[in-house]
């Protein structure tokens, strides 16, 4: 196996109308999951947790 690094663009993103709300995506309308490859087990993204560029910057 190989390492290596992967770049590139997204050129479009198209969400279902009934995870939308007031024209933005809402998270937890899509109930996203994510795969654990070292426990081959799938689990739910939760609530949020935090705020974005925002939570990170009271550690300095």
């Amino acid at each position: 196996m190989e390492d290596g690094i992967l770049i590139g663009e997204i050129v479009n993103v198209s969400a279902d109308e009934s995870v939308v709300t007031d024209g933005a995506v809402d998270i937890t309308k899509v109930k996203p999951i994510s795969f654990d490859p070292f426990g081959n087990g799938y689990y739910g993204v939760g609530e949020k947790v935090g705020n974005a560029f925002k939570d990170g910057a009271k550690l300095k």
